[in-house]
């Protein structure tokens, strides 16, 4: 093991990772206590779940449905 990545490995497909963090950020995102962190840190965790795994469609109308939940607050 060289330590090197082979080439084209900047997305992963993980569906139980992706399913745990699409469920607490859709939990996350609906609680009053944690309105400590704004709506762009959560928009910012949601895009980069987007852009490090491959999401099935489901997982994708998850995601734009917490989007547009965001999209609602005020930064």
């Amino acid at each position: 093991m060289n330590g090197k990545k082979p080439a084209g490995t900047g997305r992963v497909f993980a569906a139980h990772v992706v399913e745990a963090e699409l469920e607490h950020l859709d939990w996350a995102t609906q609680q009053p206590a944690l309105q400590l962190f704004d709506a762009g840190y959560w928009r910012r965790r949601v895009l980069a779940v987007k852009g490090r795994f491959e999401l099935t469609d489901r997982q994708l109308m998850q995601l734009e449905k917490i989007l547009r939940r965001l999209g609602s607050s005020t930064e």
